[in-house]
């Protein structure tokens, strides 16, 4: 059985196809604001390219993520909690919980038994746009992501950890001073992971060695040292884990 799933963030559309349950190819583009319905017909394209198989050969396409119901090639959608849980307990069959961080989104899951969802946990509107305030405030800097995520160390400057327009305002008065970009960008990095922190710790602590963590933001590696200082937290970060609410919708449409 082939299926694929599509996952349609505010910033990137992600697809991934299974084969009998394997992962047989991915694909990613830029979501396109009011053409992410095309963007996502164009990276399942490109995804089906990569495996060598034709659109008649997908038994079923699910998909999920804020723009879902663009998604005209898919027979069914699935809320973004649910493929979360579903990728997660797939890759890791002993999670505890998922957290997705992502470009808008910050999603705590708490997994109960035989792949049932105890709690979901999301951020407030202050907290939104993590991934995205990351991006902009890295072109105010004249830095790349991959820049950020190489830094290490502590900054002794401090911005806004409640808001990400106080944030923006806060990193650009330190800049107007003359403080060093590199501390502007862990300064932000920090108020970012202070940001999901509260959001892990909003009702229920998630597990200590069984918490798996997705999402674009899985990928920056000095907002994830951040963020498992402050927490407490190892988490598990699988392989491509910013596919995994593509994959939760690909074994959601597998049955």
């Amino acid at each position: 059985m082939i299926t694929a799933g599509i996952d349609v963030g505010i910033e990137n559309t992600k697809v991934v196809i299974l084969k009998d349950g394997k992962v047989i190819a991915r694909a990613a583009a830029p979501s396109g604001g009011a053409n992410r319905g095309k963007s996502a017909e164009q990276a399942l394209k490109d995804a089906l390219s990569t495996a060598n198989i034709s659109p008649s050969d997908v038994d079923s396409i699910v998909a999920t993520g804020q723009g879902k119901g663009d998604v005209k090639v898919a027979v069914d959608c699935v809320v973004e909690p649910v493929a979360d849980a579903k990728a997660a307990r797939f890759l890791y069959p002993r999670a505890a919980c998922v957290v997705d961080v992502g470009a808008d989104q910050v999603r705590v899951v708490t997994l109960g038994e035989q792949d049932k969802i105890s709690e979901v946990v999301m951020n407030q509107k202050c907290a939104a746009g993590l991934g995205i305030l990351l991006k902009s405030m890295a072109r105010t800097l004249g830095m790349t992501l991959d820049d950020i995520s190489r830094l290490s160390g502590e900054s002794k400057a401090v911005v806004n950890d409640g808001c990400g327009v106080f944030a923006e305002m806060d990193a650009l008065g330190l800049l107007n001073r003359d403080v060093p970009r590199e501390d502007v960008a862990r300064a932000v990095v920090e108020a970012v992971a202070v940001r999901v922190n509260s959001i892990l710790n909003d009702k229920v602590k998630p597990a200590k060695d069984s918490t798996v963590l997705i999402g674009g933001m899985s990928r920056n590696r000095a907002v994830v040292a951040a963020l498992k200082k402050r927490s407490g937290i190892n988490f598990i970060i699988p392989e491509q884990s910013e596919y995994a609410g593509a994959l939760g919708a690909a074994l959601m449409a597998a049955g």
